[in-house]
C-alpha cells in the first residue's frame, strides 16, 4: 500500500511473504550442499500488521525511506513473537484477508501474545499451503517449480529432529556388500553430495601431489610387516586381534618433497571414480542407523569441523611466510605443520575416518553392549563401536566396486597399508571413555611436546610422533565440535544426544538416568 494505497495490500504482503519464506528455505538446502550440515537449519520469522504510517525521507550521510509509527512497531512484534519460518499476522491484517474471501489462509494462533505496549494480543498464522495462482510471482513458471520442491520439503523438513527409536533385533554386527543402496530422504542426499564434494577435492590434491613425487604418492619407508595391517581384505580378526590391537605411537608421513605449481581446481578426476565415490558415501549414509546424535547428520557434522580445522593447518599463518607457492616457504610449513601440509592422504584419512567413526552405532554406551554380552562385544571387548564401526567400513572400502577410488586415494599397496593405520588411529581416537586408551595418549602427548626428550628418537620420528597426536586430538576436537560452536548448535546437538541417553535407559539399555 505504499506510496499509492491498495485495498488487496493484505492479500499481496500475504503472497509476498509466503513466496519469501518457500523461497528462502529452498535457498538454504540448496547452499547446505555447498557450504555443509547444519545450513539448512538456517530460518525466518515473518510479521504482518495492517494500519496507517507515517512516511518520509530522513537526510545524512544515509539518506533513506523510512516508516513510523504504531503499525510498524506492531508488524516488528508479529516478528519478534513468531516462530522459525512461519508467518504471523495481527488480527487486523486477518480480518482484511477473511473479508477479502481469504478465510482458509488464517488459523487463529492457540495463545495470545504479550507484544511490548499494547499488552496481550490475538494473532494468527498464515497457512503455509501455496497455489499457483496466489503466487506474487506466477508468471515465473520456473520459480514455482523450486516453490513445489520447496513446500514438499516443509512436510518432511519437521521430521528432521524426529526421534525414532533403535530397531529391535537388528544384528549387531553386519557387513552386506552386495545390498543396494536405501532410498535417502532429501536431507541425506544433501549431505551425500556435500561430502563427496569435500572428499574430491582431496583427491585433486592427491593428483597434484603425485606430480611431484613422481612415485607413488604414499611410499614411505616402513620396516613393519606385520600381517595384520597387511592382509587388507580381512576385517582384521587375525590370530584373536582386533582393530585396537593396530593402534601405533608413531605413524610414519612422507619426506618433504616439493610443492606442485598445478592447481588443484584444475584436475578433473576419472567419472568412474566420481561415481563410486558418491555410492561408496550413499551406502556409508544408509549404514547409519536412525539414531537422535549418532546418525549420518552427526558424522557430517564431524566432517565438517574436521575440514575447518584441516584448513587452519594446512594454511596457517606464520611470520615471515606469505604464500606456499615457492619451495623454501612450502618447505617450512611442511616442518611448521609436521608434514601434514604435504601429505593429503592425511588430509582423506581424516575427513574418512569424521565420515565413518560411528557407522551402525547401536545408540548405547560400549559399558551397556558389554554388560549385556552383545555379539559384537564378545568380539571387540573394548571400544566396542568404534571397532565395529571401523570393520564395516573398511569393508565397505575393500570392495571391487570401489577399485578405482581406492586407486585415486591410497595409490599402491604402501599408500593402501599407511591409510588403514592412520584410520585405525583416528578412530580409535573417538573413544573418549575408555581410561586405558586416554592414558596411553596423554602420555604419547607428553612424550611428544613435554619437556623430557627421548635421545635415542631420531628428529624424523620425533616430527612423525607429533603429527600422529595432532590428527588424533583433531578428530577428537571434531567429534565434540558443537559444544564449541553457536548456542543454537550446542543446543540442537546436545538435546539429540539427551535424547538418545535417555532413550537408552528408556529401554533398559542404560543403568543411570
Amino acid at each position: 500500500g505504499l506510496p499509492e494505497p491498495r485495498r488487496d495490500h493484505a492479500i499481496v504482503m500475504s503472497r509476498f511473504a509466503r513466496d519469501c519464506n518457500y523461497r528462502f528455505q529452498a535457498v538454504v538446502r540448496h547452499l547446505e550442499v555447498t557450504l555443509g550440515p547444519d545450513t539448512a537449519d538456517l530460518s525466518m520469522r515473518f510479521g504482518l500488521h495492517s494500519g496507517p504510517v507515517t512516511a518520509g525521507v530522513l537526510r545524512g550521510e544515509r539518506t533513506r525511506f523510512q516508516l513510523f509509527g504504531d503499525t510498524m512497531n506492531t508488524a516488528s512484534r508479529m516478528e519478534s513473537t513468531g516462530k522459525p519460518n512461519m508467518i504471523q499476522v495481527s488480527q487486523d491484517t486477518a480480518e482484511l484477508l477473511q473479508e477479502a474471501g481469504k478465510v482458509g489462509w488464517v488459523t487463529p494462533r492457540q495463545e495470545r501474545i504479550d507484544v511490548k505496549g499494547k499488552g496481550m494480543m490475538e494473532s494468527y498464522w498464515l497457512s503455509a499451503s501455496a497455489r499457483k495462482e496466489d503466487s506474487s510471482v506466477a508468471d515465473n513458471s520456473s520459480a514455482m517449480g523450486s516453490r513445489r520442491d520447496s513446500t514438499r520439503s516443509l512436510s518432511s523438513h519437521a521430521d528432521d529432529d524426529a526421534v525414532e527409536s533403535r530397531p529391535e533385533g537388528q544384528p549387531q554386527v553386519k557387513v552386506i556388500l552386495d545390498a543396494k543402496v536405501t532410498q535417502l530422504d532429501t536431507k541425506t542426499t544433501r549431505l551425500v553430495k556435500w561430502n563427496v564434494e569435500v572428499i574430491c577435492h582431496i583427491l585433486r590434491l592427491i593428483e597434484v601431489q603425485r606430480d611431484v613425487a613422481n612415485e607413488d604418492l604414499n611410499e614411505v619407508v616402513d620396516d613393519d610387516n606385520d600381517d595384520r595391517t597387511n592382509n587388507f581384505h580381512s576385517s582384521t580378526t587375525f590370530k584373536g586381534e582386533t582393530v585396537l590391537d593396530e593402534v601405533k605411537e608413531v605413524i610414519k608421513l612422507r619426506h618433504f618433497s616439493g610443492r606442485s605449481s598445478r592447481d588443484p581446481n584444475s584436475v578433473i578426476l576419472d567419472q568412474e571414480v566420481i561415481n563410486e565415490l558418491n555410492d561408496f558415501v550413499s551406502t556409508v549414509a544408509s549404514s547409519y542407523r536412525n539414531n537422535p546424535f549418532h546418525n549420518f547428520e552427526h558424522a557430517s557434522h564431524v566432517t565438517m569441523a574436521v575440514s575447518k580445522l584441516l584448513s587452519r593447518i594446512v594454511n596457517p599463518k606464520i611470520d615471515g611466510v606469505h604464500g606456499t607457492k615457492d619451495e623454501v616457504n612450502a618447505s617450512i610449513l611442511h616442518d611448521y605443520t609436521y608434514g601434514i601440509t604435504s601429505d593429503p592422504l592425511i588430509q582423506f584419512a581424516c575427513v574418512f575416518a569424521s565420515l565413518i567413526h560411528d557407522l551402525d552405532h547401536p545408540g548405547v554406551p560400549n559399558s551397556t553392549l558389554v554388560k549385556e554380552e552383545t555379539e559384537m562385544a564378545s568380539m571387540y571387548k573394548r571400544s566396542v563401536a568404534e571397532q565395529n564401526s571401523f570393520d564395516i567400513a573398511w569393508n565397505m572400502f575393500m570392495d571391487d566396486r570401489f577399485s578405482n577410488l581406492r586407486q585415486a586415494a591410497c595409490g599402491g599397496p604402501t599408500g593402501l597399508k599407511r591409510f588403514r593405520q592412520m584410520l585405525v588411529n583416528m578412530v580409535m581416537a573417538t573413544d573418549v571413555i575408555d581410561k586405558e586408551l586416554n592414558g596411553f595418549r596423554n602420555a604419547r602427548w607428553e612424550r611428544a611436546f613435554g619437556g623430557d626428550t627421548d635421545l635415542e628418537e631420531s628428529e624424523k620420528d620425533k616430527v612423525d610422533r607429533k603429527a600422529t597426536i595432532v590428527i588424533e586430538h583433531l578428530i577428537q576436537a571434531s567429534d565434540v565440535a558443537h559444544t564449541m560452536q553457536h548456542w543454537h548448535i550446542y543446543r540442537k546437538w546436545n538435546s539429540r544426544l539427551f535424547l538418545e541417553m535417555y532413550g537408552a535407559f528408556v529401554a533398559g539399555g542404560a543403568v543411570k538416568e
